[in-house]
């Protein structure tokens, strides 16, 4: 049974359910390799534009106060971006009156208790984002631009913190959300959404980009993009909120470190991190990034699924058709596609990413499914072989055969042959006056010896005909010495009927053996039905082959050849022309040869 189209469908049903199925393990192994090509690539450099206020726990500790009372605080690092007249700031952090609503109660219920009057001025004065509202306003005013953003559920209204968000205008807000993949690792960014009336909201980072370059005329049509982090936290420059506001008090000019730049404030060192290709990362370095990104164009640009499901389909359709005629070299193609396209997928990756789990995973199928096709091809070729090869070659052919990728002769083929044909003379007799046991225990010895011989010189056993063999050479597997090989068989043969080991099993009898050797284009192959075949030989060749030897008897010779066979020969022979005659069936006239050496063993024997 051929198995030739297992991997078709293995292919075709991995695919479907691949690309149409979609499985959410193969999306989990996808973005692993993802990140797996952040951390081969390593950090680089990323945009100087662009600096990290960071609230790490230095800062913490040296504020000491709780974190609604930070206004005072924020108030002097506005003042001192203004001074250093950086272009944009940006703060990372949600900003909620609560706790100052929360506080003025509180001094209201402890006056009431101790029957104080509370002055409605006083309570006005506890603010603490008063002066942070006043030096923001200082910073619009010198031209620094504000961003500020709020947490936002998609498809619902936009709600605007009256705290603090009325004082950047509209188009400076943007919401802060970033989403995560189903393994809870960051990897791409949502730019943009819309409400359920339509309004169209930016993400912070778009906003900050677009007020630092005027970045939104070229942002991407598609709004979720890959991030292309540019390497671990603190790729960018990250300053810490306490030596800024400590360099600011001191008077030292912050210009250098943050001027025409964007400034993004946020935590860096206790809260708001998230996991990412490179370890986890503050939440305002993953907006850093994006802004980055819509800056300097550098998105991951992943190659569209149907792109890279009509590469893959036109990949594994040629290695199909390939497999079909060369399968064992198709398994090697395939392997050599799926390096090639995990080359591509890392050495091409920064800017462009090529998929690579799905494509190699179909690649894998047809490898693993052609290379087990092949592998029963060849064992059952291969043991077909070994069992119609093993009773009529030498293990030293066999292995040849086996060693061999052309099996054209196992269906037939045409090769110049010699053909050698063997046969007893006197043996009716000799059978007619014994027993049966003792004719077939002669003709197995004899045919023991003599199939050695033949198989020894490289040749093939066809069949035995009676007391005949019938025996060629150069085949299955070519012989540049095939004649010379046919030639010394023949001897040793001729030698053998000479011995006292086949007078033994010829009882004594004087039995002797007539060879024949002719050289011809000839057929070869497995012959037979379905019941029964055998590898044989056919052609004119064997049949004049066979009226040769029966001249054996009339020139009284024991070894006859044919002048093609005399041609090929190389080794040095003492021929004896025995002259042309016509064979029966045969037109044209045929040269006849015998060897003195052999007639002289004869005429020996004779006397």
């Amino acid at each position: 049974m051929r198995f030739g189209w297992l991997s078709w469908v293995c292919c075709v049903v991995l695919g479907l359910a691949l690309y149409i199925g979609n499985p959410k393990l193969v999306e989990d192994a996808e973005n692993r390799w993802l990140d797996t090509l952040f951390q081969r690539r390593g950090p680089v450099a990323a945009d100087s534009r662009i600096a990290i206020i960071g609230i790490d726990q230095e800062t913490m500790n040296w504020a000491a106060r709780p974190m609604f009372a930070w206004g005072p605080l924020y108030a002097e690092l506005a003042r001192g971006v203004a001074q250093a007249s950086a272009s944009v700031l940006l703060f990372d952090l949600i900003f909620s009156p609560t706790s100052e609503v929360v506080l003025r109660d509180h001094i209201r219920a402890v006056a009431a208790e101790l029957a104080e009057e509370v002055s409605p001025r006083l309570l006005r004065a506890i603010g603490f984002d008063k002066p942070f509202r006043a030096a923001l306003l200082e910073l619009v005013k010198s031209g620094t631009r504000l961003v500020l953003g709020f947490a936002w559920e998609h498809k619902q209204p936009v709600f605007s913190d009256p705290s603090l968000l009325h004082i950047a205008r509209r188009e400076n807000t943007g919401y802060y959300n970033i989403a995560t993949a189903r393994d809870g690792v960051t990897r791409s960014i949502e730019l943009y959404s819309n409400t359920a009336d339509g309004e169209r909201v930016n993400a912070v980072s778009v906003v900050a980009a677009s007020t630092f370059a005027s970045a939104s005329a070229r942002l991407p049509e598609n709004p979720f993009q890959q991030i292309n982090f540019r390497g671990p936290r603190n790729s960018f420059v990250v300053l810490s909120l306490k030596r800024v506001i400590e360099s600011f008090r001191a008077g030292e000019m912050l210009a250098e470190k943050l001027a025409g730049r964007t400034v993004m404030v946020g935590f860096t060192g206790i809260t708001d991190f998230k996991a990412t290709p490179f370890g986890f990362m503050p939440g305002v370095e993953i907006h850093a990034t994006v802004v980055d990104n819509l800056l300097n164009h550098r998105f991951i640009a992943r190659v569209e699924r149907s792109h890279e499901i009509l590469v893959i389909a036109v990949i594994l359709l040629l290695l199909l058709l390939f497999s079909m005629r060369f399968r064992v070299a198709a398994a090697f193609v395939g392997l050599l596609c799926a390096a090639f396209w995990t080359a591509f997928s890392v050495n091409g990756f920064d800017a462009f990413y090529l998929p690579a789990v799905r494509p190699l995973m179909l690649l894998a199928m047809f490898v693993i499914t052609t290379s087990l096709i092949a592998y029963r091809s060849i064992y059952v070729d291969r043991r077909r072989v070994r069992q119609i090869f093993s009773r009529y070659v030498s293990d030293s052919v066999l292995h040849q055969v086996l060693a061999s990728d052309d099996r054209d002769f196992m269906t037939g083929k045409r090769r110049r042959l010699c053909i050698m044909i063997a046969d007893i003379r006197g043996f009716t007799t000799f059978s007619e006056n014994r027993d049966a046991h003792e004719v077939v225990r002669f003709l197995n010895a004899y045919f023991t010896v003599i199939t050695e011989i033949v198989m020894r010189h490289g040749g093939v056993v066809d069949k035995f005909l009676g007391d005949g063999l019938l025996a060629f050479f150069n085949a299955p597997v070519e012989d540049a010495d095939y004649a010379d090989k046919a030639l010394n068989a023949a001897r040793e043969i001729d030698n053998y009927s000479r011995t006292p080991e086949f007078r033994q099993i010829s009882h004594g009898v004087n039995l002797k053996v007539g060879i024949a050797l002719h050289v011809g284009d000839s057929v070869f192959g497995n012959i037979g039905s379905r019941r029964k075949t055998e590898f044989t030989v056919i052609g004119d060749t064997v049949n004049t082959c066979s009226r040769m030897e029966s001249l054996n008897k009339e020139f009284e010779t024991s070894i006859i050849v044919s002048g093609q066979l005399t041609a090929l020969v190389r080794q040095q022979v003492n021929w004896r022309f025995l002259g042309r005659r016509s064979l029966r069936g045969k037109a044209a006239e045929i040269e006849l040869y015998s060897l003195f050496d052999q007639e002289k063993k004869d005429g020996q024997k004779d006397t």
